[in-house]
């Protein structure tokens, strides 16, 4: 890619469809493409050697709801108002999204996705689920989803118009229950899972928001090992779900860009709040991002500057030749392609506001992490962690570098005093909508929690029951 002219459609010729998967909660150091050491992921593997990885995707607002309007907006969260999970906040006036725009523009629109709220709008075809759980030890969340793609596919194919779909696949949310070959594919045989002598699993039962929605779907399992091997088990099982999806799409393959990436990642055992979305860390912000077009995009490119997901709706609108009027915010991906720079940014500005409310920044260096209202895990209000000596962001050095921390929290200030000006805000929509979560799962008093608690398999027919994905309703039952 070297200029408009080779991405830009000829005149004459159809605009290239567009199929935009998200992969909620998927952190991209546990897929192949981005170095993990698991075969979980071979089939969107194959699509990133006939692509671009982006090595370094932020999502600088999240969870879901502000990750995704981020995405879908080109926006950045103190634009478009939401901040956090079911917040009550509609988005803000005169935001639209890319699906509007594309529809606008001659596209066909679809989507198998079930958000609702905002995320409905611009298309034509919106195909809502819910998952089977006739069995309780299973969610077989990523084929309900391609099952419903599938006939969406085949009719956009067939059709007149270029096509944009949006496909939104839950695994590896939690609950990590993979269906029957998934749920032991990763596991060592010689491990108990249900270990008394293991404490591994010590922090996340005592952490009284989640225990009970953890006691839903594992009860009684101690090895934090081994739901690190049920959420790679859910990824290995969408990955081979997908595998039906991208046979769908060989026949309009060179004719349709494929984008694959992810609201935010989860944090497994390596940070307090533990199998959840929340906290600013890598295993949180860094997502995977991945663009391919074959015979257009160059195969097996790899890009290692920082970018957000707040750059894919000017680059899609750039790939298929529709100037944006949105005055969107992010940054076109194509002058990082052409070799113009390694990344869009020097320093990303980071938002969250659904269990915790902070603020951060992460450079290549830094990552730096100032709370709003007190951390719910009792963790300090200023962090910082120097990501080249200390990826996995175990030691917070805030105490021992105030001159780092100083710089690095007037540049925050600063940013956000010229967004909230550009915004016409007085006051952050992080600290004014705050949490709106506080607990999650029904108690279950005469029940044993954590170590020696009846194991999933054992309680069905009695009563107990897997989980459901959290609806944003059931955030704030102890609010």
């Amino acid at each position: 890619m070297t200029d408009d002219a080779e991405r830009t459609p000829s005149a004459g010729r159809r605009r290239p469809n567009i199929v935009l998967i998200a992969l909620d909660t998927q952190r991209a150091d546990h897929l192949g493409c981005y170095g993990y050491g698991r075969d979980t992921s071979p089939n969107i593997d194959a699509i990133a050697s006939e692509g671009v990885v982006f090595e370094r995707c932020i999502a600088p607002n999240i969870p879901t709801h502000p990750s995704f309007t981020t995405l879908f907006s080109g926006k950045e969260a103190i634009t478009h108002d939401i901040v956090n999970i079911g917040g009550g906040v509609p988005v803000a006036d005169g935001v639209r999204l890319l699906p509007e725009i594309l529809r606008d523009n001659g596209y066909a629109t679809a989507a198998v996705d079930n958000m609702g709220r905002h995320f409905t709008r611009g298309y034509e075809r919106y195909e809502q689920y819910q998952w089977d759980r006739s069995d309780p030890t299973v969610l077989r969340k990523a084929e309900t989803v391609t099952n419903l793609a599938l006939p969406v596919l085949d009719d956009l194919v067939a059709g007149e118009r270029p096509f944009f779909c949006f496909l939104h696949y839950w695994d590896p949310h939690t609950p990590y229950l993979p269906p029957p070959g998934y749920e032991d594919l990763y596991t060592d045989s010689g491990r108990d899972p249900y270990d008394p002598d293991n404490h591994s699993m010590d922090e996340a039962w005592s952490w009284e928001p989640f225990k009970w929605y953890f006691h839903d779907w594992m009860p009684g399992v101690t090895d934090a090992q081994h739901v690190i091997d049920l959420y790679d088990g859910e990824i290995r099982y969408m990955d081979d779900d997908l595998a039906r999806v991208f046979a769908a799409l060989e026949r309009v393959r060179e004719d349709t860009i494929v984008v694959i990436t992810a609201d935010h990642g989860e944090v497994l055992n390596e940070q307090l709040g533990y199998f959840d979305h929340h906290g600013l860390y890598e295993g949180n912000v860094h997502i995977p991002l991945i663009i391919s077009w074959p015979g257009t995009l160059p195969a097996g490119r790899r890009i290692p500057g920082l970018v957000q997901n707040l750059d894919v709706a000017q680059t899609l609108l750039d790939a298929v030749g529709i100037p944006q009027r949105e005055h969107m915010e992010g940054l076109s991906l194509f002058p990082v392609l052409s070799g113009v720079r390694d990344g869009n940014y020097d320093t990303v500005y980071l938002s969250e506001a659904t269990w915790e409310v902070k603020r951060g920044l992460r450079t290549d260096r830094w990552k730096f992490i100032r709370a709003i209202e007190p951390d719910p895990h009792g963790r300090p209000m200023v962090e910082l962690y120097d990501l080249h000596a200390d990826p996995g962001e175990q030691d917070n050095i805030a105490e021992s570098e105030p001159a780092v921390v100083k710089e690095l929290s007037d540049r925050l200030d600063a940013w956000l005093g010229r967004r909230l000006a550009e915004t016409g805000k007085t006051r952050d929509p992080v600290a004014e909508q705050g949490a709106c979560a506080s607990a999650i799962g029904q108690p279950r008093p005469d029940e044993v929690v954590g170590a020696g608690a009846t194991p999933l398999r054992d309680r069905v027919g009695s009563g107990g029951g897997a989980a459901n994905i959290p609806d944003p309703s059931e955030l704030n039952a102890g609010r």
